[in-house]
């Protein structure tokens, strides 16, 4: 068994070795092979893990979550196995171990920080052994492949029946309440109190309108955005749990300021659904430990990155990268722009290969007519991907102005038009599989800009 241990990390190795000259992610192959050499060795690399190992799963903003997480894991000084890249089915898993541990297989780690795709969280735990599982929501997403929302929600939930996790839940989530109640688990919360973004009624709430328990229709004091607000059932005793972690003084201008409970938070991240991510993150370093200053440092530090509103600077403007892949993240996505008093250029790049999901009718669920508003004042919509043609008529449909809006089909020149637009700011949307595509245009472009001017001066 050993020499299969050694021979399935020596060849996932030697296939992040290749991936990596030619240019690519490396995060899926290194680990089907290796699973192929020997079927345990992510059984065998978690038993490395001295510490603990936590598992992020959830519809939106895991891969951010965990990629926080890991920051003030190692900002503590800790050790820590991470699939950084989001690569988050059991192959990528396992890519990430290989990657980390040495070639014998006996590196120890104090941390597995694993983010997982939802319907992959019963498989992921039949090899490790968590002791926290975080759920950050539960969005409708990718109907097509996954099923009903319904399905992965008691997927999930019957995974974790009979065993001794601790879950940490979106308290503001009307479909995480019943999980206490049906696994015996114990669980942590988090949640905002009021806010000055909240709503009294919300049009996208399709997931949370009926009680988990009664199937009664809940009622709602305040909605945060999509489902999570402050609800109750009239007809049972259903409610949001008390909170253990509760966010309050939340400002948005646009950057990021908050408290979680005593701990001031700040952070460069923009939009209420990242301000939920920063809470999620904090709830589970405190849980784990982590001292508030460590907490804090850490965060206001770290900058957004793989496309989770990572940054980029062309031709004199500010360029941000955002994955959207379902209405509610499309939906904040839009709402985040209000904080910029500014005019935009906006591209989405809409695709529908199998990772994004094939049925792309969800632009339409979403409230794609906040992009009409004058307030978020968007001059240039670039409409490229497989399906820009799509997009273009929801635009048009949302009240962009026909002569606004432009298909560009391939990457590179839906991208070329964007960044040439008259907004003083560039929103980059992409779903899944044009993501990191859309991420090496932008960071050539990027180089370029930053080169071209150096090589005058020399010339001069």
């Amino acid at each position: 068994m050993k020499l299969r241990v050694i021979l399935a990390i020596l060849a996932g190795k030697l296939v992040i070795f290749l991936s990596r000259i030619l240019g690519n992610q490396g995060t899926a192959m290194p680990g089907k092979l290796s699973r192929k050499i020997y079927p345990g060795i992510l059984s065998a690399l978690a038993k490395n893990i001295t510490d603990e190992i936590i598992i992020v799963t959830g519809t939106n903003g895991k891969t951010t979550t965990t990629n926080m997480i890991a920051e003030i894991i190692k900002e503590k000084g800790y050790t820590v196995v991470h699939n950084k890249a989001g690569s988050n089915m059991i192959i990528g898993i396992t890519s990430a171990f290989i990657q980390n541990t040495n070639l014998t297989g006996t590196k120890k780690f104090n941390y597995a920080l694993l983010e997982t795709d939802e319907a992959n969280v019963p498989l992921l735990l039949k090899e490790v052994k968590p002791r926290v599982v975080l759920i950050t929501n539960f969005f409708a997403d990718q109907l097509d492949r996954f099923g009903a929302i319904d399905y992965i929600i008691n997927l999930i939930k019957d995974a974790v029946r009979n065993t001794d996790i601790e879950l940490v839940l979106n308290a503001d989530d009307p479909l995480v309440t019943h999980f206490h109640h049906e696994t015996g688990l114990h669980c942590w919360y988090f949640g905002f109190s009021d806010t000055e973004y909240d709503n009294t009624s919300s049009t996208e709430n399709r997931e949370g309108r009926y009680c988990v328990f009664c199937g009664h229709e809940l009622n709602y004091e305040r909605y945060h955005y999509a489902q999570l607000g402050k609800f109750h059932c009239s007809a049972c005793t259903n409610k949001n749990p008390d909170y253990n972690f509760i966010g309050h003084n939340l400002k948005m201008r646009p950057s990021i300021d908050f408290q979680v409970n005593n701990i001031r938070i700040t952070s460069p991240y923009q939009g209420f659904y990242n301000a939920y991510n920063l809470l999620a993150t904090v709830s589970l370093a405190k849980l784990i430990g982590i001292e508030d200053e460590i907490i804090q440092t850490a965060l206001a530090k770290y900058q957004p990155q793989a496309g989770r509103m990572e940054k980029f600077t062309i031709n004199g403007k500010e360029t941000i990268l955002i994955l959207v892949k379902n209405p509610a993240g499309l939906n904040q996505t839009m709402a985040t722009m209000k904080y910029y008093a500014t005019s935009k250029n906006l591209f989405l790049a809409l695709n529908d290969n199998a990772g994004d999901g094939r049925d792309i009718s969800w632009i339409w669920d979403a409230d794609v007519e906040m992009i009409s508003d004058k307030n978020i004042a968007v001059k240039k919509v670039v409409c490229s991907g497989l399906r820009s043609g799509d997009f273009a008529v929801r635009a048009k449909y949302a009240g962009i102005n026909p002569d606004d809006i432009i298909i560009k089909t391939p990457l590179q020149e839906g991208i070329k038009a964007v960044v040439n637009g008259p907004g003083e700011i560039n929103y980059i949307l992409s779903t899944y599989s044009a993501l990191f595509e859309t991420r090496k245009i932008l960071t050539a472009m990027e180089r370029e800009n930053t080169e071209t001017p150096k090589q005058l001066t020399a010339e001069a």
